[in-house]
């Protein structure tokens, strides 16, 4: 009997995606168990970075998804796409409660503001919505629905979220840190997931005996 089947590969990983969220949580309220209530620098930047990369980090994951199910043929990495996936969309949702309740203590009209005033929000806010479509299509009964061809065509919008993303991360390198190291990182990472989507192996054929 095998003990990682589809099943307990999405559960598995499901599971293990909410670590380091769970993690993130522990230490600001170990830093600072008011850091939600008062204005806290130095968590609203901890808890800006750390649920950026992760969101980063579970997008590329489920991006290598396909390239590597051309490769291996193992019924658990389709099974991982889809928690792989909501990971990210997670961690995007993460990184934006990150932003607006630790940073802009829900300051709603200084949002919107401080939106217009710094060119890298609009890129993020568009990352983050593209994704919108793509968690609450993700189940079985909405992919029937949508028709496959149609629900293939809509979760395309997650390369377009990713490169609006990489964008998000230049325009906040380039304002205030301007090493671009996030940036080359994750771009590189980028490119190599869309060439390796053009890569084709060939089918292994079993000849049976005569």
């Amino acid at each position: 009997m095998k003990l990682l089947t589809p099943r307990v590969a999405k559960v598995l990983v499901s599971v293990v995606s909410t670590f380091p969220a769970i993690d993130l949580i522990r230490v600001l309220y170990r830093r600072n168990p008011d850091f939600i209530r008062y204005h806290d620098f130095a968590s609203f930047m901890l808890a800006i970075n750390v649920s950026g990369r992760w969101a980063f980090v579970f997008l590329f994951l489920a991006l290598a998804c396909t390239p590597v199910q051309r490769f291996v043929r193992s019924p658990l990495v389709p099974a991982v796409r889809r928690p792989l996936g909501l990971a990210a969309f997670g961690y995007c949702v993460l990184h934006f409660l990150a932003y607006f309740v630790v940073g802009q203590k829900l300051n709603v009209e200084y949002t919107i503001q401080d939106s217009l005033a710094q060119p890298s929000r609009i890129p993020g806010w568009i990352s983050l919505l593209l994704l919108v479509p793509l968690a609450l299509t993700s189940t079985d009964g909405m992919a029937r629905q949508l028709g496959g061809k149609r629900w293939k065509l809509l979760h395309r919008l997650v390369y377009l979220s990713a490169a609006a993303a990489i964008y998000h991360a230049y325009l906040v390198e380039d304002a205030h840190y301007g090493n671009y190291n996030t940036t080359r990182t994750t771009l590189i990472v980028f490119v190599v997931l869309m060439l390796a989507r053009l890569v084709r192996f060939p089918r292994s054929t079993t000849t049976r005996p005569s």
